[in-house]
């Protein structure tokens, strides 16, 4: 009777064993992505690499220049000893300074990879049919160098640059995030990741322990809104200017004192959303409802001020640049009053792309979530355990560069339909007209 609880326990013990060796693999299985077909819509162009990404920006400037186009090209250091660049570059219009097309890559590093791409297809499939007299085009690639050359969202400060875009950090509130602090040791764990099988189960626990005691509307006021507090934290938008963000600020800048009148700036994002389809996420200060947009755009998936999907966050870049232009604005319009003239006035129409990934509903939003906390979690507190460190690469890149092809086919086609509702609308007319027929 004796050897009864004694063979009880064995068993369990040997299932645990089991479970805790053979658990691992089943879980990275089913969390590697697929590969791709042999060819698809521009798959010689979706790269994996911050150099390869480079060097075809540098091949695309070349043909541009042997195409007849006036190209300035620059590469702006962030590090030299570690090869991080940021590369812009400007085709202005060729008789008159009307429209300006800014276009932002790689504002969160990893997602540079899907912008690299969306660049070749503007180059290829939009930019042919714009008025090139009237409308030039600027280019800030791989503004994240370090998080596209480490396949990271942060830069090299854990850093979320579109969370830095303070318009003035003397008068900011870095307490800004009341609730990250209630949540911060659950999205911020302090210790390595071990057996993955093991790490699922606390996760989730810890999980529901948090939900109890600080509700869903916490955790989620704590994610999206960047917080300033906690440098090892997820979101984290620093307490300066990065020298990304000093850079890029001083281009915005630039573009607003040009002599071009309307000025389109598209952010190309990746992670947020519907998988299989790009969002037009606009700005906290672009006045346009969700209907309006979609009916100006002829694109029907739009977030707009007034969506049940929209959710402020702090530092974004295009925020930034409409509280840069209606500060700028204002001091021209003070100048010229002063001085008896007519102020110079320019438009402006700030908006991101972005391509979702995982999906929209609560549950997605829960893998989006733990994938953004054990990747962060793995940076500070690398896992010694191999298998766990792959199952956590593969999820972050699932969450923002998905290898499925018919994803990546998909990003291609929403894209060209994206923008030339927005180009068809917000540009304005030269001598002819802005896009051809």
């Amino acid at each position: 009777m004796r050897k009864k609880p004694i063979v009880i326990i064995g068993c369990i013990v040997a299932f645990i064993i089991l479970v805790t060796v053979v658990a691992p693999y089943i879980i990275l299985s089913v969390d590697m992505q697929e590969e791709p077909a042999e060819t698809y819509a521009y798959s010689d162009v979706f790269f994996n690499e911050y150099e390869e990404v480079r060097q075809h920006l540098f091949a695309t400037a070349e043909q541009l220049t042997t195409q007849g186009h006036k190209v300035d090209f620059y590469s702006h250091v962030i590090d030299q000893e570690d090869n991080l660049y940021i590369d812009t570059m400007y085709i202005p219009g060729t008789k008159e300074a009307k429209n300006l097309i800014v276009l932002t890559t790689g504002v969160h590093g990893i997602e540079g990879y899907i912008g690299s791409v969306m660049l070749d297809v503007f180059w290829q499939e939009l930019y042919p049919d714009l008025d090139k007299e009237t409308t030039g085009v600027l280019v800030i690639a791989n503004v994240n160098p370090y998080g596209m050359k480490y396949h990271r969202r942060y830069n090299e400060n854990n850093v979320d640059l579109n969370r830095n875009f303070i318009l003035d950090w003397g008068s900011f509130d870095l307490t800004v995030n009341k609730d990250y602090p209630k949540v911060s040791k659950f999205l911020g764990p302090k210790s390595a990741m071990g057996n993955a099988f093991w790490h699922e189960a606390g996760f989730y626990g810890s999980m529901i322990t948090t939900l109890i005691g600080n509700g869903v509307d916490a955790i989620t006021n704590a994610l999206l809104g960047g917080q300033y507090e906690y440098p090892e934290g997820v979101y984290y938008g620093g307490m300066q200017d990065q020298k990304s963000t000093v850079f890029v600020k001083d281009v915005f800048e630039k573009t607003l004192r040009s002599e071009y009148e309307n000025i389109v700036h598209i952010d190309i994002h990746s992670g947020y959303g519907q998988r299989y389809r790009m969002v037009i996420f606009n700005s906290a200060f672009d006045t346009m409802t969700e209907q309006e947009t979609k009916e100006l755009f002829q694109y029907d998936n739009v977030i707009a001020i007034d969506s049940e999907d929209f959710y402020p966050t702090t530092g974004d870049t295009t925020d930034f640049y409409y509280r840069l232009w209606d500060k700028m604005t204002k001091e021209e319009e003070q100048r010229a009053k002063l001085e008896g003239e007519e102020p110079e006035k320019k438009t402006l129409f700030s908006t991101c792309f972005e391509f979702g990934t995982i999906g929209d509903s609560f549950w997605d939003s829960v893998i989006s979530m733990k994938y953004t906390i054990e990747e962060n979690q793995n940076h500070w507190h690398p896992s010694r355990n191999k298998v766990t460190d792959q199952i956590i690469k593969e999820r972050y890149q699932e969450l923002f560069y998905p290898t499925e092809t018919r994803w990546r086919e998909k990003t291609v086609a929403d894209f060209i339909e994206a923008c030339e509702g927005v180009f068809a609308v917000k540009l304005l007319e030269g001598s002819e007209s802005t896009v051809s027929e």
